[in-house]
């Protein structure tokens, strides 16, 4: 069994809670273990032993994670725009190239600790455990309601967030992106050229937008700072005709962050344009990432 425990926490001195039958009793190495009393070295995995009135005993091994700057790329829903041209045939292997390959090395560069998902994998709460910095890279395929529930955990235990989308064209529904709050629509291209003061957005000038979506709730959620939109002649395309239409706003926000009281998401319509690692843009959004703890 593995659990998580908080980054400041001394692991040396751990007091577990643990629930057994009557007729049972708990033994690490030899020592008889009480629930809510025992203190235990979990700085390395350990193996209690469980025994009944029969004096059968059972073994139990259990390890601590703590939650570390790590980074995990959760790649797992993507539609092709991280792991291409690699596939389920071929099997995702992060160190064969892949287009989100450049973005992860770079982060590998800064120092960081980096595991990325392959598509398709089922999302497990175990497979978060450590890492307090999570880039969720597309969401193409559909979240299943047990995956929607990691990610309240997540937020709720706190953590920097990187939430990368695409145009919603073939993929109109963004489960991840809805429950968050973050309704991401239609299809843009043009160059984000106006920004709001934030670390992330320091000397920059532009960023070309790639076939990228754009964010239509920001008006719905006041936990949302925008901090960039596209050019005045640059439109949302929400019915995807290839013509701005009168409901379609022009200058539209495609960036920003969303603000939890332990967890803070940076967001982004387009990833295609990312993994061309537009400067200095890249650099300011690692370093915000590495602020894991405030």
């Amino acid at each position: 069994m593995r659990f998580e425990v908080d980054h400041d926490v001394d692991v040396t001195q751990l007091v577990p809670e643990f629930e057994v039958p009557d007729s049972c009793t708990v033994y690490l190495n030899g020592i008889l273990q009480v629930s809510g009393s025992s203190t235990v070295d979990f700085s390395q995995p350990v193996t209690y032993e469980l025994k009944d009135n029969n004096n059968r005993s059972t073994n139990w091994r259990a390890s601590a994670v703590p939650l570390c700057c790590k980074i995990l790329i959760d790649a797992s829903h993507d539609g092709g725009v991280w792991w291409y041209p690699q596939s389920p045939a071929t099997g995702f292997n992060p160190d064969k190239w892949h287009q989100g390959q450049s973005f992860a090395n770079l982060l590998r560069e800064k120092g960081f600790e980096v595991d990325e998902l392959g598509r398709g994998a089922e999302l497990t709460e175990e497979m978060f455990f450590g890492y307090s910095i999570v880039i969720r890279a597309n969401g193409f395929q559909a979240y299943a309601a047990k995956e929607l529930k990691i990610y309240t955990k997540l937020v709720d235990r706190g953590m920097n967030m990187v939430f990368f989308t695409d145009h919603k064209k073939n993929d109109p529904v963004d489960e991840l992106g809805d429950h968050l709050g973050l309704k991401f629509e239609g299809i843009a291209n043009g160059i984000v050229t106006s920004f709001k003061s934030h670390m992330i957005t320091k000397n920059i000038s532009s960023i070309d937008y790639i076939a990228g979506s754009v964010l239509t709730s920001s008006n719905q959620n006041p936990d949302i700072e925008v901090l960039g939109w596209l050019r005045e002649d640059d439109y949302a395309d929400l019915n995807f005709n290839g013509v701005k239409d009168d409901n379609e706003p022009s200058a539209p926000p495609v960036m920003g962050i969303l603000n939890y009281p332990k967890s803070h998401i940076f967001f982004i319509g387009d990833m295609n344009g990312l993994e061309v690692m537009p400067q200095p843009f890249i650099d300011n959004l690692i370093k915000w990432m590495g602020t894991c703890y405030n």
